[in-house]
């Protein structure tokens, strides 16, 4: 007869438990400073931390004070660190090695080929200063100054990095039709200063090669 009240306060316990592991409402939000897009894209683009540094036969196959790569078994893994070279994210294993770089001073870039072409390239970066993630990007061709300019289709978009509310742009018409290809645009770079964006692609049915500049508004 005793036994529903002993149950009851055993749940009452675990309540208990659980809710003193629950942070505190008054514990500061890092990510206080960002934006709603900041923090939406930051954090689509976070995962569980993975001990690296534990895998076994682990090889370090490049490493920088805010990113290390290594292989373990013929896979490849990597993690990310802030400015106090505390880790923020980490992925794999990747049967493919992925490229990791400084695109600037403070920003780290990580790009994967899941095939051949461009196309299948996706990509995102990391501000080590603010401690925010991108949204992945694919087929990125370059970045300047905050800025990404990436394919989607048979266009180009020129958008800051972290935040498109604060420059977006579409480049969709060219002075020659596109190729009928798989990917018609094959390269595209910042040029004068990140104020112009110099496109090349293919045109006609011989593919014939043609650069365009445009101004970024």
């Amino acid at each position: 007869m005793h036994k529903p009240k002993a149950f009851a306060s055993i749940m009452i316990s675990l309540l208990f438990i659980l809710s003193s592991c629950t942070p505190s409402s008054g514990m500061t939000d890092p990510s206080s400073n960002l934006t709603q897009v900041e923090k939406q894209e930051s954090t689509e683009n976070k995962n569980q931390l993975l001990p690296i540094d534990l895998l076994e036969n682990a090889e370090t196959i490049e490493e920088a004070a805010n990113y290390k790569l290594v292989r373990s078994d013929f896979m490849f893994y990597y993690c990310i660190y802030d400015e106090n070279h505390v880790a923020v994210k980490s992925d794999g294993p990747f049967n493919r090695q992925p490229r990791i770089s400084m695109a600037d001073v403070y920003l780290v870039k990580v790009t994967l080929q899941a095939g051949t072409g461009l196309g299948t390239q996706w990509g995102y970066y990391y501000d080590v200063n603010k401690d925010v993630f991108s949204r992945v990007f694919y087929a990125i061709h370059d970045q300047q100054n905050g800025m990404v300019a990436y394919g989607v289709l048979n266009r180009i978009i020129v958008r800051d990095i972290f935040d498109k509310t604060k420059y977006y742009q579409e480049i969709t018409s060219f002075k020659e039709s596109l190729s009928d290809v798989a990917e018609p645009i094959t390269k595209a770079e910042f040029v004068n200063d990140g104020n112009e964006i110099r496109v090349t692609y293919l045109t006609g049915s011989d593919c014939r090669e043609v650069t365009e500049i445009f101004i970024l508004n």
